[in-house]
């Protein structure tokens, strides 16, 4: 038997947005059933809609399937389970249909919505960064991906420390994962993903919610 998850709206009435586009429909999950080979059911035809400007909490006990539910948007779970139901998601042209299932097409149809449709904050920040790397040349490949002139890296990424409340940013674009505290790592990836500017950005963990930027704060 899986443990029950449930999705629920939390009003954001410190950063009210306009009713015209508090009404725009951004994600729609239908019925999204999530199966092992073996048959045990990990997600049980979740359903929820998201508008732009609210917020959507996935609640449920540890183990309910809250992190698999969100991965499975972005094409990040193994061939080996089987997924069904139906993820719209809003883009120039009204609703685009995901391509959830899986089969060999999945990840590099997905491939392009990850980061700046859909940005994700992971739970676990050592296993989400790369050990090997700086900080700024983390933050920069995000960059990179959307645009930003090479020029614009360092003074960007420390706009984006700062704005995560990380102290001496300039330092901290010299330092390896390793280097930093759990926090700051934790931070660090909310700055990675804001820098692709993402419409949709989960955080995989509700005590991320805090270290957010005041006006993403919700």
């Amino acid at each position: 038997m899986t443990k029950n998850i449930i999705a629920t709206e939390h009003s954001n009435a410190q950063n009210e947005i306009p009713n015209s586009a508090q009404d725009k429909l951004m994600l729609t999950v239908d019925k999204l059933t999530i199966i092992t080979a073996t048959g045990i059911q990990l997600v049980d035809a979740l359903s929820y809609e998201l508008r732009q400007g609210q917020t959507l909490a996935i609640v449920g006990e540890s183990g309910s399937g809250k992190s698999i539910a969100s991965l499975a948007l972005l094409g990040l779970l193994p061939d080996s389970l089987t997924i069904t139901g139906v993820v719209q998601l809003a883009n120039t042209a009204g609703m685009s249909t995901l391509p959830i299932a899986n089969d060999k097409a999945r990840n590099a149809a997905l491939q392009s919505i990850r980061g700046q449709s859909i940005g994700m904050v992971f739970q676990e920040p050592m296993t989400a960064l790369n050990p090997l790397h700086t900080v700024a040349k983390q933050i920069a490949e995000s960059l990179r991906l959307v645009g930003v002139p090479k020029k614009q890296w360092q003074e960007t990424s420390i706009a984006l420390l700062n704005d995560v409340n990380i102290t001496d940013p300039a330092d901290k674009l010299n330092r390896y994962p390793h280097e930093l505290s759990g926090g700051q790592r934790q931070r660090v990836m909310i700055a990675m993903a804001l820098a692709q500017q993402p419409d949709i950005l989960i955080a995989d963990e509700q005590r991320l919610r805090s270290m957010l930027p005041c006006n993403m704060r919700f």
